[in-house]
């Protein structure tokens, strides 16, 4: 199987997995409880996959250039300057919710697209790393996507419509493969930067994003939080083992 079809098949997995894990949430009303373990076992995804998978593919294929760490810097900034950005369209007032929706819409489709190139270079490097990084992100994607699914209805959107406009942003994930592959002689030479830039996101998004939210929480929920985030990060040492 060709690294394309892999990155594309992937891709549709992590879309279905987040698809029924909305359905899932809201069929039983949505636990504030079950979203916070999501977070813990996705920032231990995201941090072992940077750290144990992504940073030394980075360095192996770069043969140990130090250089290669500017592109997770970058790839930080970057990502603080996009959801300031996003941030500033976020809305809280019942009466302007629904101008809301249209920024969730458009920032989840670029996020969506950013995945889908973050996929296609794993599977350029290895299977291996394909499958650890598909993993990380369907799991910071299931948490992620039963937030905007929430805001969306709250944007005067019925459940059903909701769900096919969550479902059609998932869509640029898969052009974001496309465009990878199709870039690929660009994209190839500079892999292990391309590696290293996804580490920075995943760090960025695990400790920007999914551990503040944690150290909202009361302690009644933290024993349990924190064996998620272990289950996380084991998960990813389980993968690297067998894979």
């Amino acid at each position: 199987m060709s690294p394309l079809v892999q990155a594309l098949l992937a891709t549709l997995g992590v879309g279905l997995v987040s698809f029924v894990g909305i359905v899932f949430a809201f069929a039983r009303e949505r636990s504030e409880r079950l979203e916070m373990l999501l977070l813990s076992f996705a920032a231990g995804v995201l941090l072992s996959t940077a750290f144990l998978d992504l940073f030394p593919e980075a360095m192996r294929m770069s043969a140990a250039d130090g250089r290669v760490f500017v592109a997770p810097l970058f790839a930080m900034i970057g990502f603080f300057f996009l959801e300031r950005f996003l941030h500033g369209f976020h809305v809280h007032e019942e009466g302007r919710a629904i101008a809301s929706r249209y920024m969730i819409l458009i920032g989840d489709a670029v996020h969506n697209f950013v995945d889908g190139v973050v996929i296609a270079a794993s599977f350029l490097a290895s299977p291996a790393l394909g499958i650890t990084t598909t993993v990380a992100v369907m799991a910071h994607e299931i948490p992620q996507e039963i937030a905007d699914y929430a805001i969306l209805v709250r944007g005067k959107l019925s459940p059903r419509n909701a769900l096919l406009l969550n479902g059609a942003s998932g869509l640029f994930a898969l052009l974001g493969v496309v465009a990878c592959f199709s870039l690929r002689e660009a994209v190839e030479p500079r892999l292990a930067w391309f590696l290293a830039a996804t580490a920075g996101m995943f760090l960025y998004v695990a400790a920007s994003d999914l551990i503040p939210e944690l150290h909202h929480e009361d302690h009644r929920g933290q024993s349990a939080y924190a064996f998620a985030f272990v289950a996380g990060s084991g998960l990813v040492l389980a993968l690297g083992a067998l894979v």
